[in-house]
Formats: C-alpha cells, structure tokens, sequence
C-alpha cells in the first residue's frame, strides 16, 4: 500500500486498527448507518456490527463486498495497516509443512 494511502487512512483510524475498526471507521466517514450499509451490502445489520467488532472475521468476500461500498481497496480490510501478520496457526502450519518440503 501506497505510503500516501497509508498517511490518509491513519487520519481516519489509528495505527494497529483491526478490520472491522477500519471498516466501522470508514463506513462513519461516509455517513452511513449500518441499516444503510445493510441495503447497499446486503449483509444483515447485526452481522455487520458483529463484523465492525471483530465477532465476525473478515473474509475475502466481505472485504470485497465492502471495498465496493465505500470505493476503497479490499487491501485496507484485509490487510489493516498494509502489514500481513502470521497467526499463530499458520506458523504452526508452516513449520508441518516444511517437514514435508523436500529440499534439494
């Protein structure tokens, strides 16, 4: 992500905010309820405040949905802060896998 991007959207949320913190954020600069989200998106309002507040996790889908409603990148909910951070799982997953990986 770009860095001009990045300084735009750290006026709008503080660094470190989750997807769902970046989502509630910019739905509010946009001025729309979650009963107007839920009419563009059509996505049931209680899911996306479950969403906004982390209940729900962001999925690719949601983020493209979301990304078409409020005319951003799917980028910013995926990957909040443009960092991709590794779970716990997967470096668990990446740590099997590499006994499988056959090297040489």
């Amino acid at each position: 992500m770009s860095k001009r991007m990045m300084d735009a959207l750290n006026e709008l949320v503080p660094e470190g905010a989750t997807a769902g913190e970046m989502l509630k954020s910019l739905r509010r600069r946009e001025g729309l309820t979650l009963e107007e989200m839920e009419e563009i998106t059509g996505i049931r309002d209680n899911n996306l405040s479950a969403i906004e507040n982390d209940r729900i996790e962001m999925s690719q889908h949601y983020a493209e949905v979301f990304a078409a409603a409020l005319d951003v990148h799917p980028m910013i909910f995926l990957y909040p802060n443009g960092k991709f951070e590794k779970t716990s799982e997967l470096k668990k997953i990446e740590k099997r896998a590499a006994k499988f990986r056959k090297h040489g």
